[in-house]
C-alpha cells in the first residue's frame, strides 16, 4: 500500500509541472533529431570538419572511373574517392586519413550526405589503409537518390532508369559525415552536382569504349541476373586458400556485357582494395550466369552491361 500511495503522490506532485516538462522533452528530442542530419551533425561540439585541400580529380581509366579529392592540411591530408566500374546510381566510396583512426575499432558506424536525409547506419563497410594517407573506411556499394531494383508491385521487373549518378540528388549534398556516438568527421565537399556530373561523363565514355550506345542508356531497363544466388554461392565457396589463411579481405568491381539475347559475352574484374593473394574466381563462375536482357524505352531487348561489387570478408 505504501508503494502505491507513493506512486500516486508522485503523479499528483508532477502534474503541475507536466506542461513544462513535456515542452523541455520535446525541445530536447527536436534537437537530437536535428543533429542526425549532416549539416547539424557537422556543427556538434568536438566534430572534425575537413576543408578541401585540392580540386576534384578524375581518373579516366579503361575500365574504371575514380573521382577523388584531398581534404585537411598539407601536413595531415585526408582523402575521399568515389569509384565506378560502370555507369550506375551506386558507387564505391572510400574515406582515408588520420581522423579516420577514430573509427578504427568501430563496428557500428553511420554516414550522412543528402541534406534532407538523416544520417543512417552503414550495414557493410571495411577498415583498411590507403598508402601515404592513413586509416580508411571502405564502403563497397553506396547509393544516393533513386535506386529501384524491383517495381512498386514487388515483381522482378526493373523500372526505366538512367545510367549514372542521380544529379538531382547530388545537388542536395554539401558534405559527407561519418558519425559514431559523439565522434563526427565531416568532409566539407560543397555542392556535389558538378563533381558527379563529371563522373557521369567518364562512365558514359566507358559505355562507348565497350561498344555500347550511351543514348539508349538514357532510359532503359537493366538486365536481370536470374540465377544470381547459385552463381554467387559458387564464387563465395572459391575463396582463395592463400587469402583465407592470411584472413585477407577485399572488394572487387565486376562488369559483364549482356547481349540482347541474354548471354554474357565478356567479364571484367578489378580490385578496389590492395590485396596480396586475393584473386577472385568471379569471372570464371560468371560463365554460368543467366540474364534477362536489358530493354530500351520501347521495351525491345538491347545490348547492355551488368555491374556489381564483390566483397570478401571473414566473420
Amino acid at each position: 500500500m505504501t508503494s502505491r500511495r507513493f506512486l500516486g503522490f508522485a503523479a499528483c506532485g508532477l502534474a503541475a509541472l507536466a506542461p513544462n516538462f513535456a515542452a523541455e522533452a520535446k525541445d530536447k528530442k527536436d534537437k537530437t533529431e536535428e543533429s542526425q542530419f549532416p549539416a547539424a551533425a557537422a556543427q556538434l561540439e568536438g566534430a572534425t570538419k575537413l576543408a578541401p585541400l585540392r580540386p576534384w580529380n578524375i581518373d579516366f581509366s579503361e575500365n574504371r572511373c575514380r573521382l577523388s579529392r584531398l581534404f585537411g592540411t598539407e601536413d595531415e591530408p585526408h582523402l575521399i574517392f568515389f569509384e565506378q566500374a560502370a555507369p550506375r546510381g551506386r558507387f564505391g566510396l572510400t574515406f582515408a586519413g588520420a581522423e579516420l583512426g577514430r573509427f578504427e575499432r568501430t563496428s557500428d558506424l553511420a554516414l550522412g550526405a543528402e541534406r534532407d536525409e538523416p544520417i543512417a547506419r552503414l550495414d557493410h563497410y571495411y577498415h583498411g589503409d590507403v598508402i601515404g594517407i592513413g586509416p580508411a573506411i571502405i564502403i563497397s556499394d553506396y547509393n544516393i537518390g533513386r535506386f529501384a531494383p524491383v517495381s512498386e508491385e514487388g515483381d522482378k521487373t526493373p523500372r526505366l532508369t538512367k545510367a549514372g549518378v542521380d544529379l538531382d540528388e547530388a545537388a542536395t549534398i554539401e558534405r559527407f559525415v561519418l558519425k559514431k556516438d559523439d565522434k563526427v568527421v565531416s568532409f566539407e565537399t560543397g555542392d556535389m552536382m558538378p563533381a558527379f556530373r563529371a563522373l557521369n561523363v567518364c562512365t558514359s565514355d566507358l559505355l562507348r569504349s565497350w561498344g555500347l550506345d550511351p543514348e539508349k542508356h538514357e532510359a532503359y531497363r537493366w538486365p536481370v541476373w536470374t540465377n544470381r544466388k547459385s552463381v554467387s554461392q559458387r564464387i563465395a565457396r572459391e575463396y582463395p586458400r592463400d587469402a583465407l589463411n592470411r584472413r585477407e579481405t577485399g572488394v572487387f568491381r565486376m562488369r559483364v556485357i549482356v547481349e540482347a539475347d541474354g548471354t554474357m559475352s565478356e567479364c571484367f574484374l578489378e580490385a578496389s582494395t590492395e590485396n596480396e593473394r586475393l584473386d577472385s574466381p568471379a569471372c570464371r563462375q560468371m560463365r554460368r550466369a543467366k540474364f534477362e536482357p536489358a530493354r530500351d524505352a520501347q521495351g525491345q531487348p538491347m545490348r547492355s552491361f551488368y555491374a556489381t561489387s564483390i566483397s570478401y570478408s571473414l566473420q
